[in-house]
């Protein structure tokens, strides 16, 4: 538990640093790809705009850990103004355990699907028959609806 502790308290120091480097405030929004569910990160970029629409938000942050995600999020256009970076999964990781313990910024979104235990993303992924793109745009980002996307069918399969 004291373990545990410390890494909120980390988490928590990361997050300020974060805000300041980043100059986050309530008309940005941040998605962090955590690459646990490729085709769920995948939708999350194809939907961002509709979760910037729905939180009012100017401008998007990317971030992500993994390579791998980094030629996924150039190849899909969002149409938004948009932020990418890179940033350290340990440091990711003490940031998502801090907003694990409190809900401190209303306009960041991560796709974790494992962790932690309880995850309500995973377990809705595995006990229902919902797909990965319902599960972003009702679960992850709390739209009405799925918007519809001309491309997406299409897209869906290249993932």
């Amino acid at each position: 538990m004291f373990k545990e502790t410390v890494q909120i308290v980390y988490g928590a120091l990361s997050w300020k640093v974060m805000r300041i480097r980043f100059r986050i405030n309530y008309k940005k929004v941040i998605l962090v790809l955590v690459n646990e569910n490729r085709k769920l990160d995948y939708y999350a970029m194809v939907h961002l705009k509709d979760y910037m629409q729905r939180k009012y938000a100017d401008e998007a942050l990317i971030l992500y850990a993994d390579k791998t995600v980094s030629h996924m999020i150039r190849n899909i256009k969002t149409g938004v103004n948009k932020k990418v970076c890179q940033y350290p999964e340990k440091k990711i990781r003490r940031i998502y355990r801090y907003y694990s313990f409190f809900k401190f910024f209303d306009n960041i979104v991560f796709t974790y699907t494992t962790s932690p235990k309880d995850n309500q993303l995973g377990r809705v992924l595995k006990e229902t028959q919902v797909n990965e793109e319902e599960a972003v745009c009702l679960g992850l980002y709390q739209l009405r609806k799925v918007p519809e996307i001309k491309e997406t069918k299409r897209r869906a399969r290249h993932v």
